[in-house]
């Protein structure tokens, strides 16, 4: 709980370099695909070269900066309760054996496109086994 409310309240308003690094390319490279792009095919083309190009890069890209900042504010909480203290109620969370939670354990490719770590993830950020 304490892990979400620093997300929640301070750090999802926060901009990382990251976030900057990848604004910038993005419209790096709008417009070299627009140059290349919308001469040969027009309109159509560049729509296309858009979706398909952006749409998946972009949402894992943002993903993966979320995901970031929630085990940052994994690592925040756990210097408030302990790190030790932390851990123990992310192994009791584990041990319910909730749906969900055994869910995010069996993901492969959609763990990329994901911007919730998982709770091995979770342990690992936090120097745990």
């Amino acid at each position: 709980m304490a892990s979400s409310l620093i997300y929640n309240r301070r750090l999802v308003w926060t901009f990382p370099s990251d976030l900057g690094i990848l604004l910038i390319g993005t419209v790096v490279l709008v417009i070299v695909g627009a140059g290349l792009f919308f001469p040969s095919f027009g309109a159509p083309g560049l729509l296309l070269y858009l979706v398909i190009l952006f749409g998946p890069f972009l949402q894992q890209q943002f993903s993966q900066i979320n995901k970031k900042l929630r085990l940052k504010a994994d690592r925040e909480a756990s210097r408030l309760v302990g790190i030790s203290t932390f851990l123990g109620v992310l192994g009791k969370i584990d041990a319910l054996g909730m749906e969900d939670v055994e869910r995010t354990k069996q993901r492969r490719l959609s763990r990329y496109f994901s911007s919730k770590p998982n709770l091995r993830e979770r342990v690992q950020n936090l120097g745990g086994s």
